[in-house]
C-alpha cells in the first residue's frame, strides 16, 4: 500500500477522520492480505489505486453516520462480507464496538479470519461462516455492500435486526435507490444520504432503514 498510502491518507483528511498510527498499519495490513489473496479467492475487482478509493475509502465514507447512530452497547454486522467490506475498515476506525463479520462462502469466511488475525482486530471481530437464512444472533445495526436490489435481500435483514435497529445501505444512484426503496415505504422507515468518496467519481448513496413502529 506504500505506493498508494498519500491517496488513503489525503482521502482521510478530506473525510475528516482521525487515526492513530496504528490504526493506520492496520489499514495497511488489511491491504496487504487482500492483494495477496485476491487473484486466488476473487474478492474483488478494483486493485492498487482503485482498491484503496473503490473499496477502503468507499466504506469508510459514511463513518460519520455510524457514530450517529451508534451507542454504548451496539452491536454491528456486516452481512455478506466477502472481502470484509464494509466491516474491516469499519471495525479499524470503530475498536470499541463489536462487529460480526457474516459470510456463507468458506473460502471467503477463511481469508476473513486471517486478515482479522493479521489486522489484529479479533478482540472485538467475530468471523460468522453461516447462511444468512440460519442465523441466530441479531444485532443493532446491520450493514451491507452490495449490488442487490433492497427488495431481494430486506427480509434477510430483517431476521438478523434487533427490535429498533437500523440498516444501513451502501447504495449507488440516488434515483434507482429511490426505486427500490418504493415497495418498502409501507414497512420501512428511510433516510437517504448523498455521500462524496474521495477521488470517486461515481454518485453514491448511504440509506438508513427502520421498521416502521419501533
Amino acid at each position: 500500500m506504500e505506493g498508494h498510502l498519500t491517496t488513503f491518507l489525503e482521502g482521510l483528511k478530506e473525510l475528516s477522520i482521525e487515526l492513530t498510527e496504528t490504526q493506520v498499519e492496520q489499514f495497511k495490513t488489511y491491504y496487504g492480505e487482500v492483494a495477496l489473496f485476491n487473484r486466488r479467492l476473487k474478492l474483488v475487482g478494483a486493485e492498487g489505486v482503485d482498491f484503496v478509493i473503490k473499496h477502503l475509502l468507499d466504506s469508510l465514507t459514511p463513518l460519520h453516520l455510524f457514530k450517529e447512530i451508534i451507542t454504548k452497547n451496539s452491536t454491528l454486522c456486516d452481512a455478506g462480507s466477502g472481502a470484509g467490506l464494509p466491516g474491516i475498515p469499519l471495525a479499524i476506525a470503530l475498536p470499541e464496538y463489536p462487529f460480526t463479520l457474516l459470510e456463507r462462502s468458506g473460502r471467503r469466511a477463511g481469508f476473513l479470519r486471517n486478515a482479522v488475525a493479521m489486522t489484529q482486530i479479533a478482540s472485538h471481530v467475530e468471523v460468522l461462516e453461516q447462511d444468512i437464512d440460519v442465523v441466530t444472533q441479531q444485532f443493532d445495526i446491520v450493514t451491507f455492500r452490495a449490488f442487490l436490489p433492497l427488495e431481494k435481500v430486506i427480509n434477510q435483514l430483517n431476521r438478523i435486526l434487533k427490535p429498533g435497529g437500523t440498516i444501513g445501505a451502501y447504495k449507488g444512484k440516488r434515483e434507482l435507490l429511490e426505486e427500490e426503496l418504493a415497495p418498502l415505504s409501507d414497512s420501512w422507515e428511510s433516510q437517504i444520504i448523498e455521500l462524496k468518496v474521495p477521488f470517486l467519481e461515481s454518485e453514491r448513496t448511504f440509506c438508513l432503514l427502520k421498521r416502521r413502529g419501533e
